[in-house]
């Protein structure tokens, strides 16, 4: 009789241990990720859906290929600037270097920071991530290092400190095509910058101003990219309220980008598609990327978070494993 117990608890311990080979030799976001799924987002290279609150990813395409974000790089730039001012407190006076065009290749003609232009520190960070200024990037950049070098190199880090795997940076701005990231580390630097409430509140803004300055005699407006969340006849959708940013991006080289970040029922999602392209709807050209995030989006609407997660079952089949095992040495104990 007590070589059956035996037995059978040590089978009952291979078992566990089968399972918890299983568990782990897998990927986590595999058990979630419905790779079956017809391709929703046709006209982008790469995409991701994510719920951060069941840290389940509901969508995947080519979550790891690495591609230019062109302007979605000012999240990183942004999340370097936070870490030292969270509050955005204090101004900052424009670095002649900051709109050479040796570091800021380009800038909108009408509407721009001039050359020692006082601005405060929360002006210009709406004006870089509203209006994706690209001489803002380079203004702070030039305000916390006189080596512009020594600020990407603090964005690579931080990438690195993130567990982003696949991301480097060579400029602030995103103008640059050698910068490189994919959709899974979009997701991990979209959920860091999210964190800081000053810029939660700039990347919902729908609009802008430079203010007067001993540069500027009248203020100047300026309006978001984000036509998802303030949408015109092109893209209207019934997520539009739930938007709550984040950004954009394009380039020649990185086609449309777009981060997304939606609270929804109770849910946190975040989705990015970068390599996106244009596309002709009822005579009108549309963005790829835009069409391709309201596919994902759609995914949100019967969205329910699994039953457990991989990581629940390891940890039950740890203490199943435990309590076997100390079963065991009761066992030879008493004989």
């Amino acid at each position: 009789m007590m070589n059956r117990i035996k037995n059978g608890l040590a089978k009952a311990l291979g078992i566990v241990f089968a399972i918890l080979v299983v568990f782990f030799a897998a990927p986590a976001d595999a058990v979630f990720a419905d790779n079956s799924r017809d391709d929703i987002t046709p006209l982008s290279k790469a995409a991701i859906l994510y719920e951060e609150t069941s840290d389940t990813v509901i969508y995947e395409k080519n979550k790891d290929m690495q591609l230019p974000p062109a302007s979605m790089t000012k999240v990183m730039t942004a999340i370097i600037v936070l870490e030292d001012n969270p509050d955005l407190e204090g101004s900052l006076t424009v670095d002649p270097r900051a709109v050479k065009r040796y570091y800021c290749s380009w800038k909108d003609q009408d509407v721009h920071l001039e050359a020692d232009e006082e601005i405060s520190c929360y002006e210009c960070m709406k004006f870089m991530l509203v209006f994706s200024a690209n001489e803002a990037t380079n203004a702070f950049a030039f305000s916390m290092y006189d080596d512009y070098g020594d600020f990407v190199d603090r964005m690579n880090k931080k990438a690195q400190e993130l567990g982003c795997k696949n991301t480097h940076f060579s400029d602030t701005s995103g103008l640059s095509s050698t910068n490189l990231t994919t959709p899974e580390d979009m997701v991990i630097m979209c959920r860091e910058a999210m964190k800081n409430e000053k810029f939660r509140e700039i990347v919902r803004s729908e609009k802008g101003e430079l203010p007067v300055s001993n540069k500027r005699t009248e203020p100047t407006p300026y309006n978001t990219f984000l036509k998802l969340k303030y949408p015109d006849e092109r893209y209207k959708n019934p997520y539009s309220e739930y938007i709550i940013g984040i950004k954009t991006g394009w380039i020649p080289a990185s086609g449309y980008c777009y981060s997304c970040c939606m609270e929804k029922d109770g849910y946190v999602y975040y989705s990015v598609v970068m390599g996106g392209e244009e596309t002709e709807v009822n005579g009108q050209w549309v963005q790829g990327d835009f069409l391709d995030t309201l596919n994902l989006l759609k995914l949100t609407d019967d969205f329910k978070p699994p039953a457990f997660k991989p990581v629940t079952v390891i940890i039950a089949a740890v203490i199943a494993a435990l309590a076997l095992a100390a079963g065991l040495v009761l066992l030879k104990r008493r004989k």
